[in-house]
């Protein structure tokens, strides 16, 4: 081991031989920087390039201004004494690499070799040794050993593939993400998937498309070796030398089936309904746009129906949204059953439903499939702890004999649809250009309809109640007509429909049943000979939660006695929620109030429930009066009404006589009430009063007595 002179210092000068001018040349005009130094780190001799690497004007300035090479050349002094140690062990150093300051206070990388210069006896004079600036080395291999953990770390797949289209790399993301071992990928042709779920030839084909343009991206789809399916994003770029020759492709890939999931997700919430999985209106649109393209070359037709469920809003109110949300489902699977394959089904929203028929023959086919539709809904809805009966009103329009667009075909099968609901019994309309013109006015009507009710345009009109066993007038119906500006007297089947649509009927019905109290006590006052008088409740009316408290006032306010007043209703009205109707009804029944079935025989299970109901009086509906005298089924069903009705202990009233001789039928049945244009026309009240009046002085014989 070289030994170190124990009086040594930085001052002493070790001469160096400079008897040969080229060795002085080298030193002088050497690239590499050249240096002697004391053992205790002070500058003996250093060449022009290293001052200039070390940021000095000359070799003079560098000695003068680095004394202590540990302290103000090394970043990390330990570096210093580490090259000591080698010297002192070695002798020499070989590409001894540190991080040093320039004279700036900027730092670089240098790489040293280095030696002891020793005397006779074996002790240390100096170091002396050659410095080289690795900085764009240190620089290159920290970027290289970067790209290494990138490549380790990276969360997409990366294959690095060479010019022959061998694998060279796999990164661990690509094993994780395809399930491909390293071992099945290095040397071998590149492959995404497990053998024989890739199509032949694919990876070839992607390399020689990048090949041309530099690069190629697109999506996959792939099999891991589990058989599991994933979607894969795929890059290739081409990596070339400075010669533009192709020397590898780069292959990155990235899972994204998570987010296939997603936008499939989102482009399904976009287009179906959630509740019924049906495609929802904006898709309903597009189907429909694409429906009609389709028949244009082919001159084809096609119909659209459009579906609206009969007192789906009762069904909410009275049952709760999951009861509805449960119809809702049941009524979209039922409809699916009863399509076509071609056909569409869709949920247009709320309780509405659309149905798209291609390549319709005629407009009887088009009746067909709403017979079909209505067939299905013949059975009972099965809801959470009830059974219901609901049927559709349906309207259908055709391309192109209606119209030529999805918004025209959409908006005319809309307008059939609300005939059909207009329309009684019928439960499907084929529209018609005269629904278009129905339809305007019926604008016109909602408008002047929100006035009519500020403006107090309605007026009452009353039509009697007959009694065949007395030959008198007992009762009378209290029926609204709207005093139009216009002058026209409109009736309730042309405004009370509109007014339930638009929420209105609840101020025209309490505005109603206020004017016939009010008539009815001013009446009685007055002596009229009547034993009472009925108004009709709407079926919204009848499930406002208010009504009850609204009878009471309004008998309160009056003065009417509550057995003087008679509520009739619709068994429509009361089969929605038989449960709530029998809580209402018996409510308006402790009022002391009388209670009348409407239009009875037109609604559903009418005999099943009509025990549960506390109510006085059956009117029988003017559909079985009209034909009774001529027709038996009629009679039979009449008398059936009958005798039920007196087993039960209600009275019945028959409406829409209009004929001797069906008065003759109903009273040889034992009808004993009847109202109808044979007895009395509606009148305005004082026209209706003295009419009574007159009858009470000259007694009228309707019928001849037995």
């Amino acid at each position: 081991m070289p030994k170190t002179p124990p009086d040594a210092t930085e001052t002493e000068v070790f001469p160096v031989s400079d008897d040969d001018g080229r060795y002085r040349s080298i030193f002088e005009n050497a690239v590499e920087g050249i240096y002697q130094t004391t053992v205790h780190g002070g500058y003996l001799r250093v060449n022009p390039a290293l001052a200039r690497m070390y940021g000095y004007d000359s070799p003079d300035r560098l000695i003068a201004g680095l004394t202590n090479i540990a302290t103000q050349l090394y970043v990390d002094p330990q570096r210093r004494d580490d090259f000591a140690d080698a010297m002192a062990r070695d002798g020499v150093v070989k590409d001894f690499e540190a991080q040093i300051y320039r004279r700036d206070g900027s730092t670089i990388w240098i790489e040293e070799n280095a030696r002891c210069v020793q005397d006779s006896t074996g002790c240390i004079l100096y170091y002396e040794g050659m410095v080289t600036d690795i900085s764009a080395r240190k620089a290159s291999e920290e970027q290289i050993r970067l790209l290494a953990t990138v490549f380790e770390s990276v969360s997409d797949g990366i294959l690095v593939i060479d010019r022959e289209l061998i694998v060279c790399a796999a990164n661990p993301a690509f094993t994780n993400i395809t399930g491909l071992l390293s071992s099945d990928l290095i040397g071998q042709a590149p492959r995404l998937s497990v053998a024989g779920f890739e199509e032949r030839g694919l990876i070839e084909r992607i390399c020689g498309l990048a090949d041309e343009t530099g690069h190629w991206r697109g999506e996959l789809g792939c099999v891991r070796p589990d058989y599991q399916p994933f979607a894969a994003w795929v890059s290739v770029t081409t990596v070339r030398d400075p010669d533009g020759k192709t020397e590898f492709f780069v292959l990155a890939c990235s899972d994204i089936t998570d987010r296939k999931r997603q936008e499939d997700r989102i482009r399904y919430q976009a287009n179906f309904d959630a509740l019924t999985n049906l495609p929802n209106r904006r898709f309903l649109h597009e189907q429909l746009d694409q429906a009609i393209r389709l028949a244009i070359p082919e001159k084809k037709r096609l119909a659209v129906a459009f579906l609206d469920l009969d007192r789906f809003k009762q069904i909410n109110d009275s049952l709760g949204h999951r009861a509805g949300d449960a119809l809702l489902k049941q009524v979209a699977r039922r409809l699916r059953s009863a399509s076509r394959a071609t056909d569409i089904v869709g949920r247009y929203g709320g309780d509405e439903f659309v149905m798209i028929f291609p390549n319709i023959n005629n407009n009887f086919s088009g009746s067909f499939l709403a017979e079909k539709l209505l067939y299905s809904f013949s059975d009972p809805f099965q809801l959470p702890e009830r059974e219901l009966f609901c049927a559709p009103s349906i309207g259908i329009a055709f391309y192109p004999d209606d119209a030529d667009t999805a918004d025209g075909l959409i908006r005319c099968a809309d307008l059939a649809m609300y005939h059909t609901k207009r329309s009684g019994p019928r439960r499907y309309t084929l529209f018609s250009e005269e629904m278009m013109q129905q339809s305007s006015r019926r604008l016109d009507i909602e408008h002047d309809l929100r006035h009519a009710i500020q403006r107090d345009e309605f007026v009452m009109h009353y039509q009697s109640k007959f009694d065949f066993e007395t030959g008198r007038v007992v009762g009378a119906e209290g029926l609204v007509r709207w005093n139009h500006p216009s002058g026209a007297l409109i009736s309730p089947g042309e405004f009370i429909p509109i007014a339930e649509e638009t929420g209105l009927i609840a101020q025209i019905g309490e505005l109603t049943l206020r004017k016939v109290c009010e008539q009815a006590q001013a009446w009685r006052k007055a002596g009229l000979p009547l034993e009472g008088i009925a108004v009709n409740l709407s079926p919204r009316e009848f499930h406002d939660s208010r009504i009850v408290q609204l009878v009471r006032t309004v008998l309160d306010e009056t003065g009417l006695p509550p057995d003087f007043l008679e509520l009739e209703l619709t068994e429509g009205a009361m089969i929605v929620d038989i449960d709530h109707a029998v809580d209402t009804l018996r409510r308006l029944k402790s009022i002391g109030v009388r209670l009348a079935i409407d239009d009875f025989g037109t609604g559903y299970s009418s005999l099943a429930y009509l025990k549960r109901f506390p109510i006085d009086t059956l009117k029988i509906d003017r559909s079985f009066v009209h034909e009774v005298a001529s027709n038996a089924t009629d009679t039979a069903i009449i008398d059936t009404i009958i005798g039920l009705a007196s087993s039960l202990g209600f009275s019945v009233v028959a409406e829409g006589v209009e004929t001797i001789e069906q008065a003759l039928v109903l009273r040889e049945h034992n009808c004993r009430y009847a109202q109808g244009y044979l007895i009395c026309r509606p009148l305005p009240a004082a026209t209706f009063a003295e009419s009574i009046q007159d009858a009470a002085r000259h007694p009228r014989q309707v019928l001849p007595e037995r």
